[in-house]
């Protein structure tokens, strides 16, 4: 315990002279707000501002927030831990602007560079081939949390770990899939990004297998696995079908361990999707 207390301490002096909860100390002309910012813990983002920083304030300890040496406009923020709740961080620049960002952890981050005075966080990010944009996006998946879970009997039970799919949803050209992860052991569950795949319900002797990864838009968690109610997943995909010989594969794999869960729908369950507004 005490080299892990070293590590962390060292870890956290590495970074700007960024604050948890400290007072702004710029009277600021203008407030840039409703900025959403996500970040993983295995890449950095690089956020790159008009003007220079003159101070930085984080929500919490976890987002992790580096001022490269030399360089007066541009902080590097990372996830210091993953699944982290919602938090947030301000940065003040010498023009007197306050910047605020709402953070979340996201396993695939849309992008990994924002020039904030060309393309403000705040405007939404916008994806090929769909037409729903990062914050519409968003918005949805805030209604998905509050549906009650209508899908019954796709879940993957292993290991102390139950996967369970809750709900299918789709709003326009967006198919989006409601997962809860729940860990019943003392061993905490680090799951690798999860992946998804279309794959054959029956296979061909002496064939090699043929999936189809399917990649999604976004990725958003909510809580942990160990929490008593498990962690929600809410993944945004581009609309799909999938023919009555095939099924969709979700895989977690654990980071470091051996506990795989993995579960799947055919094309009856993925017609149930329900509309959202």
């Amino acid at each position: 315990m005490k080299h892990l207390i070293t590590l962390l301490t060292l870890v956290c002096a590495c970074f700007l002279n960024v604050s948890g909860q400290d007072a702004v100390s710029v009277k600021a002309r203008y407030i840039i707000d409703n900025n959403t910012l996500d970040i993983t813990w295995h890449k950095t983002t690089v956020l790159i501002f008009p003007a220079a920083i003159k101070s930085a304030d984080r929500g919490d300890s976890y987002i992790l927030a580096e001022q490269p040496e030399g360089v007066e406009n541009i902080l590097k923020v990372k996830a210091g831990k993953r699944f982290f709740q919602e938090s947030n961080l301000h940065v003040v620049t010498t023009d007197g602007k306050v910047y605020a960002f709402t953070v979340n952890y996201a396993d695939y981050p849309s992008t990994f560079t924002i020039d904030v005075g060309r393309h403000p966080p705040h405007s939404p990010v916008t994806f090929e081939g769909v037409s729903l944009n990062s914050r519409d996006i968003e918005l949805a998946v805030a209604t998905i949390k509050g549906i009650e879970p209508f899908v019954r009997r796709v879940k993957s039970s292993r290991h102390g770990m139950e996967l369970r799919l809750e709900g299918i949803f789709i709003k326009g050209d967006v198919l989006f899939l409601r997962y809860n992860l729940k860990n019943k052991t003392q061993i905490r569950y680090d799951s690798t990004p999860p992946r998804f795949f279309i794959r054959d319900k029956k296979r061909a002797k002496r064939t090699a297998v043929q999936d189809t990864e399917v990649e999604p838009l976004t990725v958003h968690y909510n809580g942990a696995p160990e929490a008593d109610d498990g962690q929600t997943i809410t993944v945004a995909f581009e609309k799909f079908t999938i023919a009555e010989s095939k099924n969709f594969v979700t895989e977690f794999r654990e980071h470091g361990g051996d506990r795989t869960l993995d579960c799947r729908f055919d094309q009856k369950k993925l017609l149930q999707a329900k509309t959202i507004d």
